[in-house]
């Protein structure tokens, strides 16, 4: 079954391990396979390079040019065939004299990466991911945040928005002789973010834990709930209530804020847990590796699903990289059962084609060999 938006063509150019690379498919599932280090990862990163923030390893855009040529930039190309007809998405890198200029193109129309969500929205998993339940609590919120603007594409714009008035109010804390009035401006529209960020991260997750109430075995199941390090009457308290306070914390905390360099009491301090469920209040970092990717699986698959009970019609491309060879048959067939159920082009890479053996008739296969 087709999706709404599958990837036809994506054409890499200097791109990491990637001179020169085009694939070219109209099934609902392509497969990567070939020798680890073969660049197989490289190219599912590229398709990330399309959705908002620095891609699946998070890196520098220096980093991802190819080292082997003298050349100081990278593009990629991606043709998207919708219900609407086709899309062409183009995204150039080129680090000019140490100054990097990062420009993104629909149709030859010039936009912002924010964009890019009007569009399409791409979910990853990777091995690195399944170490979220070990991880401090801005990787895990990072994780999360990104998970939450793809289902609702305006908390994007929120964190963003955010994240820059904080810097603001610290940068201008630090002034010696600092405008009184426009701080107290800048710490109103921090409350205001500030609520409609948390606001949305507890109805997202809310909506996650329903959806994993269903998740099929032999997946493992699990609940992610809040915790507070500080000040958890504030975090729990509706909107008027929390403005208020808030207003009120931030103008009490200005000496303290300025002096470490950092506000002290934000929305970004509220963590996020998770625990294996079914009756089960084992902390997720406390489980079996087995488990803790399990449990993440069960994620991506409740968050896709909701992607998709949102809007039938949302162009939803999921990316599963070396995740196959780590599970049993009756896993696989679990996860490509609940994958084909999202109507969506999914992206696998293996070692082997024989860990895909049983969506072959859907699925179009490329060995991807070294090329450096």
């Amino acid at each position: 079954m087709y999706s709404n938006g599958i990837i036809k063509k994506i054409s890499i150019s200097n791109f990491r391990s990637h001179k020169d690379l085009t694939i070219e498919s109209n099934r609902p599932n392509v497969v990567l396979f070939g020798e680890n280090g073969a660049g197989k990862t490289n190219i599912l990163e590229a398709i990330t390079m399309f959705s908002p923030g620095k891609g699946m390893r998070d890196a520098k855009h220096d980093q991802m040019i190819n080292n082997n040529e003298n050349i100081n930039s990278f593009q990629i190309k991606i043709l998207l065939n919708v219900d609407q007809g086709d899309i062409n998405f183009h995204k150039k890198y080129l680090n000019d004299d140490g100054k990097s200029n990062i420009n993104y193109f629909i149709d030859d129309k010039k936009i912002n990466n924010n964009d890019l969500l009007n569009y399409i929205r791409i979910i990853w998993i990777t091995p690195v991911m399944e170490k979220v339940m070990l991880q401090n609590y801005t990787e895990k919120r990072n994780f999360f945040d990104r998970l939450i603007f793809n289902i609702n594409k305006k908390h994007l714009k929120n964190c963003r928005n955010l994240t820059k008035l904080l810097k603001e109010r610290i940068s201008l804390l630090q002034q010696d002789d600092y405008d009184e009035n426009w701080l107290s401006i800048l710490e109103e529209k921090i409350t205001t973010y500030s609520f409609e960020v948390l606001s949305e991260r507890k109805k997202v997750i809310k909506l996650i834990n329903e959806n994993l109430k269903y998740i099929s075995e032999p997946f493992t199941s699990c609940n992610i709930r809040f915790s507070y390090r500080t000040d958890k009457d504030l975090f729990e308290s509706n909107d008027d209530e929390f403005k208020y306070k808030y207003r009120e914390i931030l103008k009490n905390k200005r000496y303290l804020d300025k002096e470490i360099s950092r506000t002290t009491v934000s929305v970004n301090s509220v963590n996020f847990d998770i625990y294996k469920s079914k009756g089960n209040n084992m902390d997720a970092k406390n489980c079996s590796t087995g488990e803790q990717k399990s449990m993440l699986i069960s994620i991506i698959l409740s968050v896709c699903s909701i992607i998709k009970k949102d809007n039938s019609d949302t162009t939803l491309i999921i990316l599963i990289d070396e995740a196959m060879a780590h599970f049993d048959e009756k896993h696989r067939e679990q996860l490509f059962y609940e994958l084909a159920l999202l109507n969506s082009q999914v992206w696998y890479t293996g070692v082997s084609k024989d860990l895909f053996k049983n969506i072959s008739e859907q699925t179009d296969f490329f060995e991807i060999k070294n090329n450096i």
